[in-house]
């Protein structure tokens, strides 16, 4: 770690969303109405930490005479409010980032290496979202390279659903022009109609796996991304890096509306990683794993809870906290006038994740200044892991 005095403040945006929100799932503008603010981290250990107001109407800490929350949640209580909250102006939207100095060294060994998997939603709201992130990839993965410790990485992005819909059209119309004569076509929505006799070929079974990693981009057939050795997830040897994740992460807004990003995020972890999975050995015990998790839609579809779910995850780190970083870019497009607003479970499971944890508005224009923040806590983490055995 280069710099231990890490800028980790509650970010509170007061933002129109404008055209930073993709259409939600029927189709309307997800911008409409939006008032959205975020602004939360789940930073702790001498540093202040605040909650989100606006999610349903509710907010997950405590609230002072102000009204500013002061409490982010589980375990993570403080007794004043951060410093640097902007308040919530929609006409003049304000970004406000508190310092926070985490003082002495950590007692870890550190890091060497680092696992970064991306949950990013794929549903048909998600298009813009994708952009941003593989526009705000170079710059953040540049900026681990240069502060970060840790030069050995496994990077994997994964989607929230285990079908698209060029998979379930692939299926309808196989099964179709097995019983209509060659040349007939079979009408698909998103994709060239397909030929009976000329069906491009099934998809591979990972790309249709809950938690797989990706290995295709867009389109109908998706195409395949060049990622080096048949391998579902990058490394620091990637040829072309950048581009090879533009290429993933842009994968097409054509999945469906039932996003389940928590249990995606434990299939890529538990079964899909070990062998006979679709990427084994991407987990490793003696990396920092850092999850960063992108939806515009509350969490319905995955079963459990934000507790299940840090138990879960927490397990497949061996229990070691020093482990895990949890990034989240959320908001709800579902509910209109608050689609900038991280929902109300990702802003409680983040939170279990104490300093370890931030969470900030999908709506936001530019990613960047939140990844360049991020990198503060992964410098941290990585100083302060301490290796299994």
């Amino acid at each position: 770690m280069r710099d231990r005095s890490v800028r980790i403040g509650a970010l509170v945006w007061a933002i129109g969303c404008g055209g930073g929100c993709g259409p939600s799932e029927d189709g309307t503008d997800g911008a409409s109405g939006a008032t959205g603010v975020t602004g939360v981290t789940g930073v702790t250990q001498g540093m202040t930490m605040t909650g989100v107001t606006g999610v349903t109407g509710e907010s997950t800490g405590t609230e002072s005479d102000s009204g500013v929350p002061t409490s982010g949640g589980p375990g993570n209580a403080t007794d004043e409010p951060t410093a640097g909250v902007t308040s919530n102006d929609s006409s003049n939207p304000k970004l406000d980032l508190a310092m926070a100095d985490f003082g002495a060294p950590p007692p870890g060994e550190g890091c060497t290496k680092v696992d970064f998997l991306f949950v990013l939603d794929n549903s048909i709201s998600m298009g813009d979202e994708q952009q941003n992130l593989a526009n705000s990839f170079p710059g953040f993965i540049s900026t681990i390279q240069s502060q970060v410790q840790a030069q050995d990485y496994h990077i994997m992005v994964i989607d929230t659903d285990d079908q698209d819909k060029w998979g379930e059209k692939w299926d309808k119309c196989h099964d179709k022009c097995m019983t209509d004569d060659p040349g007939d076509g079979c009408l698909t929505v998103y994709f060239p109609d397909i030929i009976c006799g000329m069906e491009p070929p099934a998809p591979e079974p990972c790309d249709q796996t809950l938690g797989a990693g990706r290995s295709k981009g867009a389109g109908g057939p998706p195409i395949a991304c060049p990622i080096d050795d048949g391998l579902r997830y990058m490394t620091q040897d990637q040829a072309d890096l950048p581009g090879t994740f533009d290429c993933v992460a842009n994968m097409g807004a054509t999945g469906n509306s039932n996003e389940r990003p928590a249990e995606a995020l434990l299939q890529a972890l538990g079964p899909q990683t070990q062998a006979g999975g679709c990427h084994p050995g991407f987990l490793r015990d003696d990396a920092v794993l850092v999850v960063t998790m992108i939806s515009d839609e509350q969490e319905n579809g995955s079963p459990g809870t934000p507790q299940s779910w840090y138990n879960d995850l927490l397990a497949l780190k061996g229990g070691n906290e020093t482990a895990i970083v949890m990034l989240s870019l959320n908001g709800d497009a579902e509910t209109m006038g608050q689609e900038c607003i991280p929902t109300a479970k990702m802003v409680e499971f983040v939170d279990y994740f104490g300093d370890r944890g931030i969470i900030d508005s999908i709506c936001a224009p530019d990613y960047s200044p939140f990844f360049q923040e991020a990198v503060g806590v992964i410098d941290y983490a990585c100083d302060e892991f301490v290796p299994p055995g």
